[in-house]
């Protein structure tokens, strides 16, 4: 008979082991959040950024992986900006009623008429960050779909702390030129410029805004 001293080592071993096991397997795992500018002109582009979300991110989510979907309005460092989240079932047929309820959800989404004056990406790509790091998966993106123009709200400050990005790789998508990019090219490339310095000086891990939306499939492939 197995006296409690030894019984109570056996048991701290065995959870020990899962934990370790369930450590192993988050570093194969993907996190990602798709955030959503609703401001202004862009929030017309609803329809857009579904259709992407869904054809180009969703099929690519394996089980155990993770997605987060949340709005940029003005002021998105907010719970309520996140309008859905999924963790797929390692059981196919429960994971596929998922992909179908959160492409539901989506529809749902670019169907209604919300929109903001003022757009705060920041806010967004903070609680994006927050939410990919509780995840602890080894591959952690987010994808901003965005023209990248920020505009706070009077009052409202955001500020990134070092580690903010870190073990991130981050792309912005879909990004529609402004009639002032149009009119001076420089403007929209100096934009584009200032996040990649902001996004690296906090720890980011890779910056693109040059995909389209046929190269997410082989962009998540890459930095898995």
């Amino acid at each position: 008979m197995i006296s409690r001293h030894v019984y109570k080592i056996i048991c701290g071993l065995f959870a020990v082991m899962m934990l370790s096991s369930c450590s192993d397997n988050r570093q194969y795992e993907t996190a990602i959040c798709a955030l959503a500018d609703i401001s202004g002109t862009y929030a017309k582009e609803k329809e857009s950024m579904v259709n992407i979300i869904k054809a180009g991110i969703i099929p690519k989510m394996v089980p155990g992986d993770s997605l987060f979907f949340i709005t940029i309005d003005s002021s998105s460092y907010d719970e309520e900006n996140l309008k859905g989240k999924l963790t797929l079932d390692y059981r196919p047929s429960q994971a596929n009623q998922q992909r179908v309820a959160f492409a539901e959800l989506l529809d749902e989404f670019s169907s209604g008429s919300t929109s903001s004056k003022y757009t705060d990406i920041s806010g967004a790509m903070m609680l994006c960050s927050g939410y990919l790091k509780s995840t602890m998966a080894g591959t952690q993106v987010m994808f901003i779909f965005s023209d990248m123009k920020e505009e706070l709200k009077p009052g409202i400050k955001r500020s990134f702390s070092k580690d903010e990005f870190e073990n991130m790789d981050i792309a912005a998508m879909n990004v529609i030129k402004l009639n002032e990019d149009n009119t001076d090219p420089q403007v929209f490339r100096s934009r584009i410029k200032k996040w990649e310095k902001r996004i690296m000086k906090h720890s980011g891990k890779s910056w693109n805004a040059t995909l389209s939306p046929t190269d997410i499939s082989d962009y998540i492939d890459q930095i898995r």
